[in-house]
């Protein structure tokens, strides 16, 4: 199958026949509940040993590493978007309700504007999620640390609450759901405002030190992770050459919920996590050649950093 099967918008792969496709398709409540309640338990205990670290470093260590296990909580939102956590439709919106507010991400924002991110993947004007290749080590860092990514967060919510909806966002959030939009942000902001209130009454640091600093430490390491999935990649409708499958350890795996199956998940965005090591098989045939490792990603994007800007100096003396 070459490029011209593929156009934009997406609407689908034809790689894998209906008959085969259809049992992978189906999915239940219980193993979504399970992978949700080992993720909050995993987030449960490092929050214990936060409580228990005497020594300072120790704590900050701790602390990095439960903000890393609520940031990849992101990953439960996205199922929750696809509707593929859960069969049960309800539930799927409670839980991502849920999570959008812990991480402070709009889950109807999110919901629509993935959905286009999935329509348009990689086009280099209508892909709301697109990161052009970092130009430079600065541009690497900025994006790794969140920065730009926490101004758009907090921006949005504040916006969304006002009523206000920007052009590009309008391209992809039905006209019928901007009151829901409008509803969720001023809730958001309602619940956030409370917990403030509270913590103030009670002279109470338990929210920012076991929710919202630990958050904001945990978040680099999503976009290490989230970074390796369309980075670098071609700006193509075909799923196989603008998106990568990476083969990190078993913990992150499920930490990312199998996110890792990246071109799998693009391919086919209704196969629930759960099934996709064992759609895999399916898909690896078809593939580019699977990434070993996060890291190795990373390592060929910063050697292509370099070169680009080689290249670029090579340039700019010829000119002269």
């Amino acid at each position: 199958m070459n490029n011209s099967d593929y156009e934009w918008p997406y609407n689908g792969s034809k790689l894998i026949s209906k008959d085969v496709l259809k049992p992978f398709l189906q999915r239940n409540n219980i193993n979504g509940l399970i992978h949700l309640g080992m993720h909050l338990g995993l987030i449960f205990l490092s929050g214990i040993l936060i409580y228990i670290s005497t020594n300072i470093f120790i704590k900050v260590l701790v602390m990095i590493a439960h903000g890393s296990f609520i940031a990849f909580l992101y990953a439960g939102l996205h199922e929750c978007i696809h509707k593929s956590a859960f069969k049960n439709k309800k539930l799927n919106e409670i839980i991502g309700y849920s999570i959008g507010f812990i991480l402070l991400r709009s889950f109807l924002n999110g919901r629509y504007r993935h959905m286009a991110h999935h329509t348009f993947t990689q086009h280099p004007e209508k892909d709301p999620d697109k990161v052009d290749f970092p130009s430079s080590y600065t541009e690497y860092l900025k994006h790794v640390t969140s920065f730009s990514v926490w101004i758009r967060i907090i921006e949005n919510l504040f916006r969304h609450s006002l009523g206000k909806i920007n052009a590009s966002e309008q391209e992809y959030i039905p006209k019928t759901e901007v009151k829901s939009l409008i509803f969720e942000s001023r809730m958001m902001l309602f619940g956030y405002a409370s917990i403030l209130g509270l913590s103030i009454y009670f002279s109470s640091t338990f929210f920012l030190i076991y929710w919202l600093i630990p958050r904001i430490l945990g978040e680099p390491f999503l976009r290490l992770v989230r970074m390796v999935e369309h980075t670098g990649k071609d700006e193509t409708a075909d799923m196989i050459h603008n998106t990568r499958t990476s083969f990190p350890s078993s913990f992150l795996k499920f930490l990312y919920w199998n996110m890792p199956y990246h071109v799998e998940h693009h391919l086919y965005s209704s196969v629930p996590f759960y099934k996709l090591p064992k759609f895999h098989s399916l898909i690896k045939p078809h593939t580019d050649e699977v990434e070993p490792s996060i890291l190795s990603v990373h390592i060929e994007i910063l050697k292509q950093i370099w070169k680009n800007k080689k290249n670029r100096k090579k340039d700019s003396l010829l000119s002269i």
